[in-house]
C-alpha cells in the first residue's frame, strides 16, 4: 500500500513546485501599468463638421508625479462623461465610449474621439440624457510602453460653447 502510493506523492511534489515556478517566471514576463502612480494630462474639446462634441488628449501636457513626461500614443480602454452632482448612491456615467473587440484603442498624437462616431473599432453608449449641466470627461488608458495608467481629464459644461 505504501509501495503504491510513492509515485503518486513522488509525482505530486515533483510536479507542483515545478509548475508553480514556470507560473510565477512566465507572469514576470507580462507588463502590468504600475498602479500607485497615474500619468494625467489635459483635454482640448472641439466640434466637427457635423457639429458633434471631439476630445483630444493634449500629450504635451503629460505629466507623472509632476513631471512632464513623453508618450507616443495611448491604448485607450474607454472615454467617459460624468456627471458629479448625481448622488453617490447612483451611477454617475452619462456615456461611454470605448473598443468594440480589443480591449484597446490606440490613441495618437493629434487624433480626437468625437460623440456619434462612425469609427467602426468603437462604440458609444449612453447611459443618461445629457441637459444644461457640468460635466467631465475622462480618456483613460496606458502610456505605449505599457508601464503607467493614463488619465485625460476636463471639467465643461453642456453645451459646450467653444471660447
Amino acid at each position: 500500500m505504501f509501495i503504491g502510493n510513492l509515485p503518486k506523492s513522488f509525482v505530486f511534489c515533483l510536479v507542483l513546485p515545478i509548475c508553480s515556478l514556470l507560473i510565477v517566471g512566465i507572469s514576470g514576463c507580462f507588463k502590468t501599468p504600475h498602479p500607485s502612480s497615474v500619468i494625467k494630462g489635459d483635454i482640448e474639446i472641439s466640434t466637427n463638421n457635423e457639429g458633434d462634441l471631439c476630445f483630444e488628449p493634449l500629450f504635451a501636457t503629460t505629466a507623472l508625479n509632476d513631471e512632464p513626461i513623453q508618450i507616443k500614443y495611448m491604448k485607450m480602454r474607454s472615454l467617459e462623461i460624468y456627471n458629479y452632482d448625481v448622488p453617490k448612491d447612483q451611477s454617475r456615467t452619462m456615456l461611454t465610449i470605448a473598443p468594440i473587440d480589443k480591449k484597446y484603442y490606440i490613441l495618437k498624437k493629434g487624433e480626437n474621439i468625437c460623440l456619434d462616431t462612425d469609427n467602426p473599432n468603437l462604440k458609444q453608449r449612453i447611459f443618461r440624457p445629457f441637459k444644461t449641466q457640468s460635466v467631465v470627461v475622462g480618456i483613460g488608458g496606458i502610456d505605449d510602453k505599457e508601464e503607467e495608467n493614463v488619465y485625460f481629464l476636463r471639467e465643461f459644461d453642456y453645451p459646450y460653447v467653444p471660447e
